[in-house]
C-alpha cells in the first residue's frame, strides 16, 4: 500500500535534501562494519563528520549525491531561473513490514527514472527509522534539459500515484485501490502527525461537547452557537454542515469521521435521554492551598512591551500555563485561527524571554548583532574552505571539526533571524486580536449580567405569596 505525495519548497535548497539524507533515518542496522561504505553528506550546512561511516540509501538521478545541490544551483544558472520555488519534496510509504529496504529503495528509484528521468535531477533516500519504510524524493524545480519548471498539480499527482501502483503491482506489494485523489495540505498533515490541534480536531471537540450536554437538535444547535458554530439542518441538503467565525465556507459534519454523520450524531443525542445521571448530595470542598511570599506587590515589577504581549496571547491560547488542559473548542475565533501556528509562537515567546526583549528597538538591535555575527562566520567558513583544501591529516580533521562548528553556530543564527522577522510580523496582529477579544469578553460579561437581572427581577424575589410567607 505506497503512498505519494508532493509538495514545493522555497527557500534553501540543502535543507530537503539534508533531511532526505538524514544519516539516523538512511542507515541499515543489519550490515556489518565491513560490508558498510562511506558516503559524503550533501550539503555543508548540515554535514554529521561522526556519522559518514555508515552505509545509506541514497541515490541520485542524473545527479552524483555528493553533489547534488551544486550541480541542481548549475541547472538553474544555466537557464537562468528566478522562481522562489528551489524544488519538490515527495514521498512514498509503503505498509508496515511489507518490504525490505533493499526493495524499497530500488522502487524508489525506479519511480524517480519514470517520472522525472528524462528531465529532472532527483535525490532518493530510503528511511528506515519508521515502521512504513519510506521514500524522499527532492526534485528539482527545473529541467536541467529545456529549462521548463515542474508543476506540483492535481495532474502530475496522479500520474506519480499511477506509476507508483504499476511499480507495487510489479513487485507484489499492496495498493490503494479506491484512493480519494484530494491532496491533504502539508501544513495541516504534520500537524496531524505531531499531535497539535488543527481546524478539524477542534470542530470535532465542539461537537462532541455539544452532543454531551444535548438532548434535542436544538439543544445541540444551541450549545455549538455558544462556541462560535452555525450548523445547518437543511431538509433540501443531504449533509448537514458547520462553520466557524471567521471561515470561509461551511463544512459537512460527516468529513469529521463516522462520528459525525446525519444519523449518528441524531442517534448520540436520542442516547442522552435515556441516561440517568447521579450527582453528590454534597461536593467535598477543595483545600485551599495558601502561599506565603516575601515583599510587596506594589513593587513587582509587571512585565510590559513585546515579552508581556507574547506571554498574555499564550495564556489566552492555552499555552500557558504548563500542565494545563485547555478546551479548544471554548477559544475566542481569532484565538482558533493560530492553532496551527503555536509552535512558531511558542519559539518567537522564547525568544523574546531568553533575551529579555520588550521594545521594537530591542529586537531591531539584537537581530542586527545576529545578522552582523553570521557576515563574519561566512567570511571565516570561505577561509577555512580554502585551508581544507590544501591540508592534510589532523590539521584537515580539525579544520573540518570548525567548519562543523560554525555551520551549527550559524543554524541557530538563521533561526533566531527568522523568529525575530516572525516577531515584527505578527506583534501588531497579536495586540489587535487582543483588542478584539477583550471587547468580546466585556460585551459577553455585560450581557450575562443583564440576563441575570432581568432573572431575579422577573422571579418574584422578596414577594409574599398566596399564602402569605416571603
Amino acid at each position: 500500500m505506497a503512498v505519494c505525495e508532493i509538495w514545493d519548497v522555497k527557500g534553501r535548497l540543502d535543507h530537503p535534501i539534508d533531511y532526505a539524507e538524514n544519516p539516523e533515518k538512511t542507515a541499515n542496522p543489519k550490515y556489518s562494519e565491513s560490508n558498510l561504505q562511506a558516503m559524503v553528506d550533501v550539503m555543508e550546512y548540515a554535514t554529521n563528520k561522526d556519522k559518514t561511516e555508515q552505509r545509506f540509501f541514497v541515490s541520485g538521478v542524473n545527479c552524483d549525491p555528493a553533489t547534488a545541490r551544486d550541480e541542481m544551483m548549475i541547472a538553474k544558472h544555466q537557464w537562468n531561473d528566478t522562481s522562489e520555488i528551489v524544488c519538490y519534496h515527495g514521498f512514498q510509504s509503503f505498509k508496515a513490514g511489507e518490504v525490505t529496504p533493499e526493495v524499497a529503495h530500488e522502487v524508489g528509484v525506479k519511480l524517480a527514472e519514470k517520472m522525472w528521468g528524462g528531465r529532472f535531477q532527483v535525490i532518493v533516500a530510503t528511511h528506515l527509522n519508521t515502521e512504513c519504510l519510506h521514500n524522499h524524493f527532492v526534485v528539482n524545480s527545473v529541467s536541467f534539459a529545456d529549462g521548463k519548471h515542474y508543476h506540483d498539480n492535481k495532474k502530475n499527482l496522479r500520474l506519480l500515484r499511477k506509476r507508483s501502483d504499476e511499480l507495487c503491482r510489479e513487485y507484489a506489494l499492496s495498493v490503494i485501490e479506491h484512493p480519494n485523489g484530494k491532496k491533504k495540505p502539508y501544513a495541516l498533515y504534520q500537524a496531524e502527525k505531531q499531535g497539535r490541534p488543527t481546524r478539524d480536531t477542534v470542530a470535532r471537540q465542539a461537537v462532541d461537547e455539544a452532543i454531551s450536554k444535548s438532548y434535542t437538535l436544538k439543544d445541540f444547535d444551541r450549545q455549538l452557537s455558544e462556541m462560535g458554530y452555525r450548523v445547518s439542518f437543511d431538509p433540501n441538503r443531504k449533509y448537514w454542515t458547520i462553520i466557524g467565525k471567521g471561515w470561509q465556507r461551511p463544512k459537512r459534519l460527516y468529513k469529521l469521521g463516522e462520528d459525525y454523520t446525519n444519523e449518528r450524531i441524531v442517534e448520540r443525542i436520542k442516547e442522552n435521554s435515556y441516561a440517568v445521571k447521579f450527582q453528590r448530595f454534597s461536593r467535598p470542598q477543595p483545600q485551599t492551598k495558601v502561599y506565603r511570599v516575601k515583599g510587596n506587590l506594589k513593587n513587582a515589577k509587571k512585565i510590559g512591551g513585546l515579552r508581556g504581549l507574547y506571554l498574555h496571547y499564550c495564556y489566552k491560547l492555552g499555552i500557558l500555563p504548563k500542565n494545563r488542559q485547555p478546551n479548544y473548542a471554548r477559544l475566542h475565533y481569532l484565538l482558533k485561527d493560530d492553532l496551527m501556528k503555536m509552535e512558531a509562537i511558542t519559539q518567537e515567546t522564547r525568544l523574546l524571554c531568553r533575551n529579555h526583549i520588550d521594545t521594537a528597538e530591542q529586537l531591531l538591535s539584537y537581530k542586527g548583532s545576529l545578522e552582523s555575527e553570521i557576515h563574519e562566520l561566512t567570511e571565516q567558513r570561505k577561509g577555512l574552505y580554502s585551508l581544507s583544501r590544501k591540508s592534510v591529516g589532523e590539521e584537515k580533521e580539525a579544520v573540518k571539526a570548525r567548519l562543523s562548528e560554525i555551520t551549527e553556530r550559524m543554524k541557530f543564527l538563521r533561526k533566531e533571524v527568522r523568529l525575530c522577522g516572525g516577531i515584527e510580523a505578527r506583534s501588531d496582529t497579536l495586540k489587535e486580536k487582543l483588542q478584539v477579544i477583550r471587547a468580546d469578553e466585556n460585551g459577553q460579561q455585560r450581557k450575562e449580567l443583564m440576563k441575570d437581572e432581568h432573572r431575579r427581577r422577573s422571579g418574584g424575589a422578596n414577594r409574599e405569596n398566596e399564602l402569605g410567607g416571603i
